[in-house]
């Protein structure tokens, strides 16, 4: 054990997965096989609120050390590393726990945090601190994502023009967050100009917060390319994502699959989609980040601009007008999630 990095991870998951929107899953458990399969790194500890879940987590990683409070273990242990995989609500007090008891590096489950003060907090913890933070946004790293990027900004299929997704039955931040991220990641990471948002919020309830039953974001970049992201319908058939250019598209089949179609007719590429090696990959660049090396795809630095769009789609709805980027001192003055106070507003018949 020596020399290696001590690991703990807050919020273990169930000790049964629904499977199911809402909660109830076991995104712990990804966390401490990514861990458990690097051999700079030990799991040593874990804290969560379920004593039943927390049992089964340790007997499964034989992980001795468990904890009900997350303070606690982070003030025994010293751990220095800490997943956070909690809901949203709940990643900003942890990260600025972590940070201020040393923890040199924080993978932390998307959505990002659930306020844009909560995310301005962050950059101040960040500049004082010097922590090391990670968003799980791991399809930056799954190959066929990569080479559809690669395609759509080497003219392949013309000048960028779109991206169009949409997530049946879902949202625009527990499974959105992820394509609001692939839009930038397909743009280069440009700057985003402007984000229109529209939500249906009713009753629904998950992951410890208000979830809209519907909502839209519409995107402009810098280079002028746009996004479309629809939080609840599917759009494309079978297609998980469709990037359209002046002179073609290329359509992303579930994760693994390019279809391309441009003027030299239409090519089908397969590509590998090992989730256990890609994160193993995040937890490499994670160690190799603190050691001095380059920030990674998905460190905070990137993934803060992320988390920005993904609050600003929800605000435009709430105003019911456009959201420029980068938010405005107003807007970062929000200390609550988006979508509880369209839920408040939707209640009260506003």
């Amino acid at each position: 054990m020596e020399g290696k990095y001590r690991a703990a991870i807050i919020g273990v998951g169930a000790a049964v997965s629904s499977g199911k929107k809402g909660g109830n899953h076991q995104i712990g458990y990804t966390h401490a096989v990514a861990y458990q399969g690097n051999p700079r790194v030990e799991l040593e500890s874990g804290a969560d609120i379920n004593e039943n879940n927390l049992k089964a987590f340790q007997h499964k990683f034989s992980v001795e050390k468990g904890f009900a409070d997350y303070q606690v273990m982070l003030k025994q242990t010293q751990p220095d590393l800490v997943s956070i995989c909690t809901y949203v609500g709940q990643h900003h007090p942890m990260i600025v726990a972590a940070a201020q008891d040393g923890v040199k590096g924080i993978l932390c489950e998307k959505p990002f945090v659930g306020s844009p003060a909560a995310l301005k907090e962050v950059h101040r913890v960040v500049r004082e601190t010097g922590v090391k933070i990670q968003v799980c946004h791991i399809r930056r790293y799954l190959p066929a994502f990569m080479r559809a990027r690669d395609l759509y900004q080497s003219g392949a299929v013309g000048e960028p023009l779109m991206c169009i997704a949409g997530i049946a039955g879902w949202d625009l931040s527990e499974w959105g967050s992820h394509w609001l991220d692939m839009f930038r990641f397909f743009h280069n990471d440009q700057p985003v100009r402007w984000v229109f948002g529209q939500a249906r919020v009713r009753g629904l309830h998950g992951y410890g917060h208000a979830m809209e039953e519907h909502a839209v974001a519409y995107i402009e970049f810098d280079g002028g390319g746009k996004g479309i992201l629809d939080g609840g319908m599917a759009m494309n058939g079978p297609w998980t994502m469709t990037l359209v250019g002046t002179r073609g598209t290329i359509r992303i089949e579930r994760e693994d699959t390019l279809e391309i179609d441009n003027a030299a007719g239409r090519k089908t590429e397969k590509f590998s989609s090992d989730y256990r090696q890609i994160w193993q990959h995040l937890v490499a660049d994670l160690l190799d980040w603190i050691e001095g090396g380059p920030e990674p795809v998905t460190g905070f630095t990137s993934m803060a601009k992320s988390a920005e769009l993904n609050l600003a789609a929800y605000i435009s709805a709430l105003r019911g007008d456009r959201v420029d980027l980068p938010l405005g001192d107003a807007d970062q003055q929000i200390n609550e999630w988006p979508v509880e106070l369209l839920a408040r507003r939707s209640t009260s018949g506003q």
